[in-house]
């Protein structure tokens, strides 16, 4: 009679929960459109490069924050004590490959390479490890992002991905796993590499130990890819030498003798192909302590954890993991980037401004650039930048500058133009808006579409202050300014760009409004747009009375969807070799498109001709020539 098969429930539902999850990213998007998906907010991989990257050269990689760290350190635990428990209960990739490996087993098309071409193959992970770190950390940006496939998957092959790297990963782990048992995870995965130079508990201690020594203790310049080389190389002897664990992880599945059958259910049920009905302690390196084994022994207390009927602990101790490194991301915060430039003298009386709400500082670039503007500020010692919170701290001798200095240098005044004037307009109405939870230039991003939204709005201008000045000119006949307040305090504003919805959640909060004196349509243009005249074609060899005038009614001038594209025309008109000026002017009327020619060479007929041409010949900085639509007519 059949013994009836008994399923891991522990890890079951452990593994459906990260599939839920993963679901939930995707689908929450659709149906909110101001959630973005973070795919890598809990990764342990990316953490683990984060701090080495911090520990080297004081900054995270990009857009890591504390809770991955959180993650690598509560991973790096886990090896310790229990085994690559991440590997068997959490990772989207393990939790696919197995399952495939599984249908693969099924077709019986799913083998085991063995011997010799087994423990060659284990050397390919250590290597992809070791590019992997070597490339992240003299970088500050993750290179797993480049070939992940669960990242090019859940990222929608982003602009981090390497389309190249992202597609030979995804046939290495899908075709590769279906074939071979767990082929990723034993041979490729450079997380599964690092897992396994944890286990190796003292070699790693005493390498990282060693090297802390020569560093820290006898201040030998060691850089820390000797550190890094001499991690991978252990991890490859010990592995491909002895394919066991040491004395940890401290947990292990053991077998009695006594009471075990041989029936051999536990190798059928491993999902690294280990043999454990004929040792008495499985330490096999390629254990994860998933407990498949433990599950599908049908004799009572034969197969356990250290002997004892403990088949809950595995998945306990990954959650209890799990929460242990979320508390600890909440109570710690490390920075992105951490540069000081004053002196330790200076460093010891520095004050401190903090600056939350920037959402400019959004990854270690934006940091790094963000602390170089700081540099330029007088006073200024040092910089923190918080990718987590979008947060800054900035330290400072409050003998040389003081926080509301400071504030106004971290601000950037805004200048925007959301709508074209109607035709006959002669008068623009301003008012001063008073705005609070509005610094960041991305927030003036949210204002524009907010304000481009309702028709009579024409632009915007910003000025530091505590609130913020906001200015806004506008059509008094079409919109007050009592509609403009309520618009700014919309909690949601909504848009679309090239047939994508978006959405994002505002909290501006207008604490005044107050007039301000009328514009002229003439001082308004003025005002709010660039000037656009050149001269060329040997302008200075010609008198006015060797050339002629063409003026033209310009109003599309206006439109800021055609911002760049009087230059455009200007560089079209430039290719006829009579036209010596152009010149965008301001009127009473709006804008006036004047160009000066010479009439022995050219005629106002070939003018007219060549500016309502279908497409405009444009030439490039670099000296190539490229063809636009025109979208003017005159």
């Amino acid at each position: 009679m059949a013994r009836k098969k008994k399923t891991n429930n522990y890890r079951l539902i452990l593994q459906w929960t990260i599939i839920v999850l993963l679901v939930y990213l995707i689908v929450r998007p659709l149906v909110d459109r101001s959630y973005i998906a973070d795919f890598e907010a809990y990764c342990p991989f990316g953490g683990l490069q984060a701090l080495s990257s911090f520990l080297a050269n004081n900054s995270l990689a990009c857009s890591m924050t504390t809770t991955q760290i959180a993650m690598g350190l509560a991973l790096l635990a886990g090896v310790f004590l229990f085994s690559k428990l991440f590997c068997s209960y959490i990772c989207p990739i393990g939790i696919f490959t197995e399952w495939l490996g599984r249908i693969g087993k099924r077709f019986k098309m799913n083998f085991v390479i063995t011997g010799p071409a087994d423990r060659l193959l284990r050397v390919l992970k250590y290597a992809i490890l070791f590019v992997t770190f070597y490339f992240s950390v003299s970088s500050s940006e993750l290179f797993c992002k480049t070939f992940d496939p669960y990242y090019a998957v859940f990222s929608g092959f982003g602009s981090d991905v390497v389309m190249g790297y992202a597609v030979m990963a995804l046939l290495l782990a899908i075709p590769g796993s279906f074939f071979i048992r767990q082929f990723w995870c034993k041979y490729i995965c450079p997380l599964s590499a690092a897992s396994n130079i944890f286990s190796f508990g003292f070699v790693f201690l005493g390498i990282v130990g060693v090297y802390a020594l020569l560093t820290a203790g006898f201040g030998l310049q060691i850089g820390w890819i000797w550190l890094l080389g001499a991690l991978s190389m252990a991890g490859v002897v010990l592995e491909t030498t002895r394919l066991k664990f040491g004395i940890f992880p401290i947990v292990k599945v053991t077998r009695n003798a006594e009471t075990c059958t041989s029936c051999r259910l536990c190798d059928k049920a491993c999902p690294m192909a280990i043999r454990i009905s004929d040792i008495p302690k499985v330490e096999h390196i390629d254990c994860h302590l998933c407990g498949d084994c433990v599950s599908s022994c049908p004799e009572p207390e034969t197969l356990q954890f250290n002997k004892r009927k403990i088949n809950w602990l595995p998945a306990a101790a990954t959650v209890g993991l799990v929460i242990l490194g979320l508390a600890f991301a909440s109570v710690t915060d490390i920075p992105t980037i951490s540069l000081k430039w004053g002196s330790s003298g200076q460093m010891e009386n520095a004050a401190i401004f903090r600056q939350s709400g920037l959402k400019s500082v959004k990854c270690f670039g934006s940091s790094m650039s963000f602390a170089n503007h700081m540099k330029e500020l007088s006073g200024v010692l040092g910089v923190e930048a918080f990718v987590s919170d979008n947060s800054v701290k900035v330290y400072y001798d409050p003998a040389v500058t003081n926080e509301m200095e400071i504030k106004e240098f971290i601000f950037t005044p805004v200048s925007r133009v959301v709508a074209a004037p109607a035709d006959g307009l002669k008068q623009i109405t301003i008012s001063e808006f008073a705005v609070d939870k509005f610094f960041d230039p991305s927030d003036a991003g949210l204002l524009a579409i907010k304000l481009g939204q309702k028709p009579g709005v024409l632009a915007f201008e910003t000025m530091f202050g505590e609130p913020v000045h906001t200015f806004v000119f506008y059509d008094s006949s079409l919109v007050s300014a009592g509609e403009i307040s309520k618009l700014i305090e919309e909690k949601k504003v909504k848009w679309e760009i090239d047939g994508e919805p978006g959405e994002a959640t505002t909290g501006f909060k207008v604490a005044s409004v107050d007039p301000r004196p009328a514009l002229s349509l003439k001082g308004y243009l003025e005002k709010m747009y660039e000037p656009v005249t050149m001269t060329f074609n040997g302008f200075e060899d010609y008198d006015s009375v060797q050339t002629a005038e063409i003026l033209l009614p310009f109003s599309a001038a206006a439109e800021p969807s055609l911002a760049d594209m009087p230059w455009y025309l200007l560089s079209h008109i430039s290719n006829n070799r009579g036209v010596i000026k152009f010149e965008i002017q301001t009127t009473d009327s709006g804008f006036v498109l004047s160009l000066i020619y010479v009439p022995e060479i050219t005629t106002r007929e070939q003018v007219m001709i060549q500016l309502n041409e279908p497409q405009l010949k444009v030439h490039l900085s670099d000296g190539s020539e490229q063809k636009l639509e025109n979208p003017f007519r005159f």
